[in-house]
């Protein structure tokens, strides 16, 4: 951008949200230029922090006037480049916008802004209204609610909900023009309690990844806290076994999560697979306890040996006490004939607290190949991918989980890597590109895709399908300012 316009554009952002929260210096834009993923860092000219509704009005009339991009932002922690912006502009930080709106005890929802985060609604709950959970994900406090849920986020009620988008039952945003809509009950009524049963345009931005507007308020699902909570995990030699046990336990409904890791230094792996590692820098795959492994990794041959964890809660101890007995059968009838064993009392108790990993990336690499499909093609999907890591000389990380009731389910594929080596970032980047080749070959779609991921996803795409997708973004934001380069490019 010119210096010139640069300087009359800062000028009106801070008539608009004051000049203490408006910032074009390199040290404050220096943050939202990279993440922990292996993509390049992209700098914004701005960094702005609305206050409110007609804050993000007045940003983005003056952005569509003078064709500037804006890049919605929360915590930036997506591990996948989402909030990158890949043609400068404004990076639109909305943590100020962090109040609760609405707490609807009787119809179990609330109303949120997009700074609101899981850590503000899990001590809010703890707190005052311990009988009511959230689908919360594997994710640090300081992430957005919203963020996640327009974002078709995993949660810890997956088999029983699918994922936070089928959580939402409506929101409030600005349009890239600045007009303010509603979707939902909240546009007719004054209740925010459901979608159904209105034309349901919630999808012009649920999964468009800030591309269509910036969501203002969105109201999300409670669910009733069971008192009774159980976890049982089981150790599986063999890919085929674990994903046929999961897919089975997840029909039963009786778990609300069913996962599945393929972690090779996960809570009761074989310490001795595994433990040839070259010497060299300190890198790593993810380790589930936050330990640093070397930057290469030979595996050594042999059977994979497979967590399957499962979530049961109950409201009484003889609900608890059907369920463990059914959670039995299942896996004796299951695993007849497969080597198992199960995880010793105190390794699942790791389990039932936050896991070290969950939201750290000490190593400042974290990447993934996220994506939801067919269950039916784990095991397939699983058995080709694997040789993939092995070349690239990373360890095996996966995670799989079937959502609601295993209908579909989630496939992803982890590296935790040292950004402080190119060699590497790269070597991690082109292992990701193998993986999305074959992810997309089993029916599986990328969840929170970077630019690079849905360039290949238009490639393979029902022509139809991407002429609509570009149709809609072009009817919604007519000089293509929101979040550009990603859903309903039109490949300027």
């Amino acid at each position: 951008m010119e210096a010139g316009v640069k300087g009359k554009v800062q000028a009106e952002l801070e008539k608009i949200v004051g000049g203490e929260y408006v910032s074009a210096s390199r040290p404050d834009l220096y943050s939202y230029s990279r993440d922990m993923s292996e993509h390049e860092p992209a700098w914004p000219d701005f960094v702005v922090m609305p206050d409110g509704v007609a804050e993000i009005q007045g940003v983005l009339r003056l952005a569509n006037r003078e064709k500037i991009a804006v890049i919605p932002y929360t915590a930036g922690d997506n591990v996948g480049g989402l909030t990158l912006p890949l043609r400068g502009g404004i990076i639109l930080d909305l943590k100020r916008m962090n109040r609760l709106i609405e707490f609807n005890e009787p119809d179990r929802y609330i109303v949120v802004e997009p700074g609101y985060n899981f850590g503000d609604l899990r001590r809010l709950l703890d707190r005052q209204y311990p009988h009511l959970w959230y689908s919360f994900p594997g994710a640090p406090g300081v992430s957005s609610l919203m963020s996640n849920a327009l974002l078709m986020g995993f949660g810890r009620l997956t088999n029983v909900i699918g994922t936070n988008a089928e959580n939402v039952n409506g929101l409030e945003a600005v349009l890239p023009t600045g007009e303010v809509v509603k979707i939902g009950s909240a546009a007719v009524t004054s209740s925010w309690a459901n979608r159904a049963p209105l034309p349901d345009l919630a999808g012009l931005f649920l999964g468009w990844q800030g591309a269509t507007g910036v969501v203002t308020k969105i109201s999300v699902q409670l669910w009733p806290r069971h008192p009774f909570k159980h976890i049982r995990a089981v150790l599986v030699e063999g890919i085929r076994p674990a994903c046929n046990l999961a897919r089975r336990l997840a029909q039963t409904r009786v778990a609300e999560i069913i996962e599945v890791w393929t972690f090779e230094d996960a809570p009761g792996a074989d310490k001795d697979k595994g433990s040839r590692v070259n010497e060299g820098k300190q890198q790593g795959a993810i380790s589930m306890r936050g330990e640093r492994t070397n930057a290469t990794y030979d595996r050594p041959p042999g059977p994979d040996t497979i967590s399957v964890v499962v979530t049961l809660a109950a409201d009484s101890e003889e609900e608890m006490k059907a369920k463990q007995s059914l959670l039995d059968v299942i896996i004796r009838r299951e695993l007849k004939g497969a080597k198992f064993r199960e995880l010793p009392r105190e390794m699942v108790g790791l389990i039932e607290e936050d896991l070290p990993v969950t939201g750290s990336a000490p190593l400042g690499g974290l990447t993934w190949v996220g994506s939801m499909g067919p269950t039916s093609r784990w095991a397939e999907a699983l058995e080709k991918i694997y040789p993939i890591y092995d070349r690239y000389r990373l360890r095996r990380a996966a995670i799989l989980a079937p959502f609601r009731s295993g209908h579909y389910g989630m496939l992803r594929l982890v590296v935790q890597f040292y950004k402080g080596d190119p060699d590497e970032v790269e070597r991690v980047g082109k292992c990701m590109r193998e993986i999305l080749e074959v992810v997309l070959d089993h029916g599986f779609i990328p969840y929170k895709a970077p630019a690079w991921a849905v360039a290949e996803m238009m490639k393979r795409s029902d022509p139809g399908w991407a002429g609509l997708l570009a149709r809609v973004k072009k009817m919604l934001d007519p000089n293509d300012i929101m979040n550009p380069g990603r859903y309903g490019d039109t490949g300027k």
